[in-house]
């Protein structure tokens, strides 16, 4: 692990926690403990099991499943090392106030390092972990019609939006540097903000929002990254949508069992190789994007009764 993630990997909530953080980060994703499921409310979850020796992770669905109450969990695969933190408002012995802001049902942090440059267009996207079309239905047509109502007119006029099929997972995704709450560059010699902890809205965050395209900003493989997205719609504990236009509420089994957060790099667009992007994180990818480098996702599963 590189030394921006064992710093982080110091950063937990509680001086309890930190004592035990090692042993429980490996036992919690490692094979030993794959078969163990763990049900918080409605909710099962699983990371991208990390590489040890750090190198390529094979495009999956299946992952390792993660014990939510012993956050960070490591990441480590041919582009990225560091950490994951996930803060749920109604976790079982959460002490996280999301800063005072109520309507925040969850927090995802992401800490460490690039370890190269990004090749192709780097996407956050919420997707269905499946390879068949999505079939819409008519409600659900209304469903997705809000959603996008939304991301526009919060800043996001850039949504990517895909029912899946062939070689493309159903999504709805956009730049992932236009997408997180927060970014902060740590310049190497310097310490990182603890995870866990609120990152202040900064006015590079608002620059980054309003002029995203104009900044030509590329990642910078020796700093330390932090990221940050919050979420005010999906309460994946209940498994349900709240306050979204038009459909308002509604339990998320209606539609599926299974969602997927992840942040990949697009490396082909209708099975046709990108254009490299130099590091460039502004890149944008309009087509299909059929070939792609995950390496970072959470999956939040239904529990089965």
């Amino acid at each position: 692990m590189s030394n921006a993630a064992a710093a982080v990997n110091a950063s937990k909530i509680s001086p309890e926690a930190d004592e035990t953080s090692s042993a429980n980060t490996s036992k919690t994703t490692g094979s030993e403990e794959r078969d163990e499921v763990l049900v918080f409310g409605e909710l099962v979850t699983q990371l991208q099991t990390p590489s040890p020796e750090g190198g390529e992770v094979e495009e999956s669905f299946d992952g390792s499943n993660i014990d939510l109450t012993q956050s960070p969990f490591p990441v480590n695969n041919e582009l990225f090392e560091g950490l994951v933190h996930i803060m749920m408002r109604d976790l079982p012995g959460n002490t996280y106030t999301f800063d005072g802001e109520k309507e925040v049902l969850w927090e995802i942090q992401i800490q460490g390092k690039f370890k190269r440059e990004i090749k192709g267009p780097l996407y956050l996207a919420m997707e269905l972990p499946q390879k068949e079309k999505y079939k819409v239905t008519g409600p659900m047509k209304l469903v997705i019609k809000a959603c996008l109502q939304l991301m526009k007119a919060m800043g996001h006029k850039d949504v990517h939006l895909s029912y899946g099929g062939n070689g493309e997972v159903p999504h709805m995704g956009a730049p992932a540097f236009h997408s997180f709450d927060r970014v902060v560059v740590t310049p190497p010699g310097e310490t990182p903000p603890p995870l866990g902890h609120h990152l202040q809205r900064m006015p590079s965050d608002v620059q980054r929002r309003k002029h995203f395209f104009k900044l030509k900003q590329k990642i910078d493989v020796g700093s330390t990254y932090t990221f940050s997205m919050k979420n005010r719609r999906f309460n994946p504990l209940k498994w349900k949508v709240v306050g979204v236009p038009i459909a308002r509420q509604f339990t998320v089994s209606r539609f599926t069992e299974s969602v997927r957060l992840a942040v990949y790099e697009v490396l082909e667009e209708n099975e046709k190789p990108v254009e490299d992007t130099q590091g460039d994180v502004t890149a944008m990818a309009k087509k299909k994007h059929t070939k792609r480098n995950t390496f970072i996702w959470i999956k939040m599963n239904r529990k089965h009764s």
